[in-house]
C-alpha cells in the first residue's frame, strides 16, 4: 500500500514541445532510411510484366501479389544459381573473418609485446599501405593475379592465367594481414601490462598459451568487432569475385546480381527488376541482421582501444 501509494505521488514526466518535435523528427528520419528496405520487399511480390507495366508509385503495390521472386531467392532459377552464389558468398565470408581475427591478433600482438630494429617504421608502413585506394590497386592485383608464379600455366619463361578465376583468388587473394584490425589490437595490448606475461611464464605457460589462454580472452571485445566489420565487408564485396572470376560458380551474391544485371540489359531483353532487386535483398537483409545484434560489440570494441572520436 505505501508502494503504491509512493508511486501515486510522484509527479508524471511531461512532454515538452521540444521532445515531441524531436520525437517525430526521429521518426521521420528512421522511415526515411527504411524507405529502401521498404520498397525492395514490396517490390519483391511484383511479376516482371506487372512492374514494367505499372507506374511506380512511393510505395508500390501489385495488382496479383507472387512470391516467385522470393522463391528464386531461395531456391534460384534457370538464369541464376542463387544457392551456389549464396554458398560461394558464406564460405568467403567465414573464411575472410577467421583469416582477419587471426591476423589481426598475431599482428597486433608483435607491434605491442615484441621488440625489434625498425618496428615503429615497419608500422607507420603498414598503416600508410591504408591511404592506397581501392580502385587503384586494382588493375595492379589483377596483373598479380595473372602473373602469380607457377599456377596457371604460368613458369619463369612462359605466361598463363596464373589464379585467376581459381578459389585460390578468395583463399590467397585477400589482405595478407587486417591492417586496422591489427592497429586496434595493437593499441589495447599496450594497455595490458607486461607483467601479466611475465607471471604466466613463471607458471610454466608457453607462448602460445600466454597468447591464446590469456591475451586472446582479453581481446574479445576488439576480436568482435573485427569479426563484424570484415564480414559485412566480405559479404557485401563484388569487386574481388566481379574483376578476378570469370565462372558461374565462382560468383557470390553480389557479383552475380551485377552480372545479371548486365545480362538482362542486352539489346531485346527484358529486364527482371524484381527478381534483381529481391537478390539485392538477400544481400542486405544478413547485413542488417549481424549489425542489429552485434552493434554493441563494435561500440565496446572501439572503446577497449582507447580510441576517442
Amino acid at each position: 500500500m505505501a508502494s503504491n501509494a509512493i508511486r501515486s505521488a510522484r509527479p508524471k514526466p511531461k512532454l515538452k514541445p521540444a521532445h515531441l518535435f524531436g520525437h517525430a523528427v526521429l521518426l521521420l528520419v528512421g522511415l526515411v532510411l527504411l524507405y529502401p528496405l521498404i520498397f525492395m520487399i514490396m517490390a519483391g511480390f511484383f511479376t516482371k510484366q506487372e512492374f514494367l507495366g505499372s507506374v511506380i508509385k512511393l510505395f508500390p503495390i501489385p495488382k496479383e501479389p507472387t512470391l516467385d521472386n522470393f522463391r528464386a531467392l531461395v531456391q534460384g532459377t534457370t538464369d541464376a544459381a542463387v544457392t551456389t552464389y549464396l554458398r560461394n558468398s558464406l564460405f568467403r565470408t567465414v573464411y575472410s573473418t577467421a583469416w582477419a581475427i587471426l591476423t589481426s591478433f598475431l599482428g597486433g600482438y608483435v607491434f605491442a609485446r615484441l621488440r625489434f630494429k625498425g618496428k615503429d617504421q615497419l608500422f607507420l608502413l603498414l598503416l600508410a599501405t591504408q591511404m592506397i585506394p581501392t580502385t587503384i590497386a586494382i588493375i595492379p592485383t589483377y596483373l598479380e593475379f595473372a602473373r602469380f608464379p607457377f599456377m596457371g600455366g604460368n613458369d619463369v619463361f612462359t605466361g598463363g592465367k596464373g589464379i585467376l578465376d581459381t578459389w585460390w583468388v578468395y583463399l590467397i587473394g585477400g589482405p595478407a594481414i587486417n591492417v586496422m584490425g591489427t592497429f586496434l589490437v595493437k593499441q589495447s595490448l599496450e594497455k595490458v601490462p607486461f607483467e601479466l606475461d611475465e607471471a604466466a611464464k613463471m607458471d610454466g605457460a608457453g607462448t602460445f598459451r600466454v597468447l591464446f589462454q590469456i591475451l586472446f580472452p582479453l581481446q574479445l571485445p576488439i576480436m568482435a568487432f573485427i569479426a563484424i566489420t570484415t564480414a559485412l565487408g566480405t559479404w557485401n564485396d563484388f569487386i574481388t569475385p566481379f574483376f578476378y572470376t570469370n565462372s558461374d560458380a565462382l560468383q557470390t551474391l553480389p557479383s552475380a546480381i551485377t552480372r545479371l544485371s548486365s545480362a538482362l540489359a542486352s539489346p531485346g531483353a527484358v529486364v527482371n527488376y524484381p527478381l534483381i532487386i529481391t537478390l539485392s535483398l538477400g544481400i542486405t537483409i544478413p547485413a542488417m541482421i549481424i549489425f542489429f545484434f552485434f552493434q554493441k560489440y563494435i561500440v565496446q570494441g572501439l572503446a577497449n582501444t582507447g580510441i576517442k572520436g
